[in-house]
């Protein structure tokens, strides 16, 4: 497959104007990530795509009719299971890749599916972070650690999405070795006083621990993961956690796609399963609050 790589900031124009909003929906998949990502000016990314092509109909469930970045966190199959389908239909200018050298038949498939649309490839760099504009939304890609070829987790993408004031950290199905590594190697504005946090790998407990949550200081925490997996997701040890900490989390298997939208300043979670689909409290974003 060719592989071009791009600058350090990949910019994609503008289009036409979302009311000024950022929107990040934790797509209910199942046992599996997919976020997607709309910025105020309309341009569409979408990070993971579960374990499975019923993405497709997720997609068209939240009326995407285009996406401008593909972004596989790692090579897991409930991350890329339905990611060749969204590429096919899609075509994304953009596909962002950890470039790791853990490949399954799954994987190899969504790269025929990436060189057949032409996409570009970004990757992380490995000593600085990398960027990735969509209009006025920036994706902030941390530096990439050495890889882990025992672990495959240890080898996700972490990203910082940030618009104004309002902030969202995903970083995969990172363990405790790599968000170790961030903690020594990237600079501390990627991820310190995050606005959400998504709990990676799905709640286990080897996906968040007290250093991280310190580090972060997130408002709220997502949580992906399937209704009664057999994973026991999200572990107990992560939800005492969280309690302990006084962090509130929303999970996909209990109140389904959760989607938070922000105008940079405030903002404001709706949950699909929520009786007459209400919002939440709205909420500040960190930088506006005390320090």
């Amino acid at each position: 497959m060719k592989r071009t790589l791009l600058m350090a900031i990949v910019v994609l124009l503008a289009g036409t104007a979302w009311a000024g909003n950022v929107t990040v929906s934790f797509l209910d998949v199942g046992q599996g990530d997919a976020i997607l990502i709309r910025s105020p000016e309309g341009k569409i990314a979408l990070v993971d795509a579960g374990p499975s092509k019923d993405i497709l109909d997720t997609l068209k469930g939240e009326g995407v009719d285009k996406i401008d970045v593909v972004i596989a966190s790692h090579h897991h199959a409930d991350h890329i299971g339905g990611m060749a389908e969204v590429i096919k239909k899609y075509e994304p200018k953009v596909f962002v890749d950890s470039g790791s050298s853990h490949t399954s038949t799954v994987y190899k498939k969504l790269l025929k599916a990436v060189d057949a649309a032409g996409c570009q490839l970004v990757q992380p760099k490995k000593d600085s972070e990398r960027k990735i504009e969509l209009g006025s939304v920036v994706l902030r890609l941390f530096p990439q650690p050495p890889e882990d070829e025992d672990n495959e987790n240890n080898n996700s993408i972490g990203i910082r999405l940030e618009y104004k004031d309002f902030s969202v950290l995903l970083t995969g199905d990172s363990e405790e070795d790599e968000r170790d590594w961030w903690l020594k190697n990237a600079d501390d504005n990627l991820y310190r006083r995050v606005a959400v946090l998504k709990a990676a790998h799905h709640g286990s407990r080897n996906g968040t621990n007290a250093a991280w949550l310190k580090a972060t200081r997130p408002k709220l925490v997502v949580i992906s993961c399937g209704e009664g997996n057999h994973y026991g997701h999200p572990h107990k040890e992560t939800l005492q956690l969280l309690k302990r900490q006084h962090v509130p989390e929303k999970r996909t298997d209990e109140d389904g796609t959760i989607t938070i939208q922000s105008d940079g300043n405030t903002w404001k979670v709706k949950n699909e399963q929520d009786e007459d689909n209400k919002t939440s409290a709205i909420w500040r974003s960190p930088c506006q609050l005390a320090a």
